[in-house]
């Protein structure tokens, strides 16, 4: 259990402090950083359904760091979109 905690709160931190960047090659690195989290986040999900469904961990706890992982992804996904969005805008102003 101390392990998935620990996984939450390294991704929540590494979600919260990535920086952006205008590059075209550094584009593609965020976008590929903010899927690896997404990915890393439903493995994490999955185990942790795993861990309930084998009894190891109680449903309360298990349905809380659930939550608490969605919720990351959810902000991952919304970094993502506004990653997307500035890089729209910045090109409509080149034109």
């Amino acid at each position: 259990m101390k392990k998935i905690t620990l996984s939450v709160a390294a991704l929540a931190i590494a979600v919260s402090s990535f920086g952006q960047c205008t590059s075209g090659d550094e584009y593609q690195e965020q976008v590929k950083t903010f899927k690896s989290f997404e990915y890393q986040i439903l493995d994490l999900i999955d185990a942790v359904k795993m861990d309930m469904y084998y009894g190891f961990l109680d449903k309360e706890k298990g349905t809380y760091y659930i939550n608490q992982m969605t919720t990351l992804m959810i902000t991952n996904r919304q970094m993502l979109a506004e990653l997307n969005k500035d890089k729209y805008v910045k090109l409509w102003e080149i034109k």
